[in-house]
C-alpha cells in the first residue's frame, strides 16, 4: 500500500473515531424546545406542518383522523398530548414524525398494514423519534461530521495530497472522507432506527397490543420487495435497516408473547372504506406488481373479496402483457360474484370481453353495469360501447 492510500485509511479512521463522540442522551421532556438549535427545528416543522395541512394532500376526513389520533394517543401516552397524526394521501409505505409532534401516515401504509397493531407498531415507532428527540441529535451529529471533514479535507489539501489512481481511474480523497462520514451519519441513523423499533415495541405492548404484529408489518413488507424486485439502497448508505433485519429482531423480542389484541375489525371499520381509492392511487403510478401483491393478501383477510378482485383485474387490464387479457376476465368475473364488488366491475368486463371478441358476453356484462347504475355519468359512453359489442 503506497502512502498515499495509508492516508485515505488513515484519515477515515481519524473522521469515524471523532464523529465517535456522541452528546449525551436526553431526557425525553416534550413540553417546549429546550435550547436554539431545537427552536429551530420546531419552527421549520410548525411551517412544513402548515404546508402539509394546505397542500390539498392531507386526507380531510375527520373520522379516519380521529382515529389515528386515538391509536396513536394510546401508543404515545405521557406524550399524547404533543403530537397530530395526519392521514396523507400517498402512495408507498411511510410514515414520518417531525420534530414538533406532527405525525404523517401515508395511506400507502394504511392500505398495507393489515390490522389496528401493526398500526400501532408503526405509530410507536415515530412516537419514539419524538420522544429521544432524534431529529436534535442527528442535526448534532451532522454539525459535527460537517465541521470535522473540512478539516480532514483542509489537511488533505495542505498537505499535498489530492487522491490516488488505481489504473486508469483515479479516486480524490475528498470523495473518500464524503463517503466514510455518509456512511458514518448512515449508521447513526439506523442506530435511531433501531432504538425507535425497540422502545415502540414496548409501547404497543404497554398499549394492549399483540407484540408479534410488529415483525408482521415487516414480514409484509419484504415480502412484496421480493416479489417485486424493488431496488433497495447499498448497505453502506441505508439508513434505516434492511427490512429483513428488523423483521428478525423485532420477532425475537417479541418472543412467544401472544398476549394482547390485533384490533382487526376496528381497524376495518376505521378504513375499509377507503381501500379502494388507495388502490387506485397505486394504480396511476402503474405499481402493478405491487398492487397485486397488496391485494391478493389482502384477500386472505377476507374483507371485501369483491373489491380485491376487481383491482386485480385493473392491474392486468392496465398492464396488458400477454396473457393478462384472460387474467383480467377471470378477475372481474371473480368480483361479480363475490362480495363488496364495485359496479364499475361490470363495465371493465364488458371492456374487456370486447377485445377478446366475445361480443354477447360483453353486451350483457355492459347492460348489467347500467343496470345497476342507470344514472351515471358515463352512462352514454357505456351505452356506445354496448351499441359496439353488437
Amino acid at each position: 500500500m503506497n502512502p498515499v492510500h495509508i492516508a485515505a485509511v488513515g484519515l477515515a479512521a481519524l473522521l469515524i473515531a471523532g464523529c465517535a463522540f456522541e452528546a449525551p442522551r436526553m431526557a425525553p421532556a416534550r413540553a417546549a424546545p429546550q435550547q436554539p438549535a431545537e427552536e429551530g427545528l420546531w419552527e421549520i416543522s410548525r411551517k412544513f406542518e402548515e404546508a402539509v395541512a394546505m397542500s390539498g394532500r392531507k386526507v380531510d376526513d375527520p373520522a379516519l383522523e380521529a382515529y389515528l389520533q386515538d391509536v396513536g394517543c394510546r401508543v404515545a401516552g405521557p406524550y399524547c398530548d404533543g403530537i397530530r397524526v395526519y392521514p396523507v394521501a400517498a402512495p408507498d409505505f411511510n410514515a414520518s414524525m417531525s420534530p414538533n409532534g406532527f405525525m404523517q401516515v401515508w395511506t400507502g401504509l394504511l392500505l398495507r398494514v393489515e390490522n389496528e397493531a401493526q398500526l400501532a407498531a408503526v405509530l410507536g415507532h415515530e412516537v419514539m423519534h419524538y420522544a429521544e428527540r432524534h431529529s436534535l441529535e442527528r442535526l448534532e451529529t451532522t454539525r459535527r461530521t460537517a465541521n470535522l471533514l473540512l478539516a480532514v479535507q483542509f489537511g488533505l489539501f495542505a498537505g499535498g495530497h489530492t487522491g490516488f489512481s488505481s489504473g486508469p481511474v483515479r479516486v480524490s480523497l475528498g470523495d473518500v472522507t464524503n463517503l466514510v462520514a455518509g456512511g458514518y451519519l448512515a449508521a447513526y441513523s439506523r442506530e435511531h432506527e433501531e432504538e425507535a423499533d425497540r422502545e415502540g415495541l414496548r409501547l404497543m405492548q404497554t398499549a394492549g397490543y399483540h407484540p408479534g404484529a410488529a415483525a408482521r408489518v415487516w414480514q409484509n413488507l419484504v415480502a412484496e420487495q421480493e416479489a417485486c424486485k424493488l431496488p433497495r439502497p447499498a448497505a453502506l448508505l441505508a439508513s434505516h435497516p434492511p427490512s429483513t433485519e428488523r423483521m428478525a429482531y423485532l420477532d425475537q423480542l417479541a418472543g412467544s408473547d401472544a398476549s394482547g389484541a390485533n384490533g382487526e375489525q376496528q381497524f376495518l371499520d376505521a378504513t375499509l372504506a377507503y381501500r379502494g381509492r388507495w388502490l387506485r392511487a397505486e394504480l396511476a403510478l402503474r405499481h402493478f406488481c405491487r398492487v397485486r401483491v397488496v391485494a391478493e393478501r389482502l384477500l386472505e383477510r377476507g374483507a371485501n373479496p369483491g373489491e380485491l378482485h376487481y383491482y386485480l383485474g385493473e392491474v392486468y387490464r392496465l398492464r396488458n402483457e400477454p396473457g393478462d387479457l384472460d387474467k383480467a376476465i377471470e378477475a372481474y368475473e371473480n368480483a361479480i360474484s363475490a362480495a363488496g364488488a364495485p359496479p364499475e366491475a361490470h363495465r371493465e368486463l364488458g371492456l374487456v370481453l370486447q377485445r377478446a371478441n366475445r361480443d354477447a358476453e360483453a353486451r350483457a356484462a355492459f347492460q348489467a353495469y347500467l343496470d345497476r347504475v342507470p344514472g351515471s355519468d358515463d352512462a352514454a359512453m357505456v351505452r356506445a360501447y354496448l351499441a359496439g359489442a353488437g
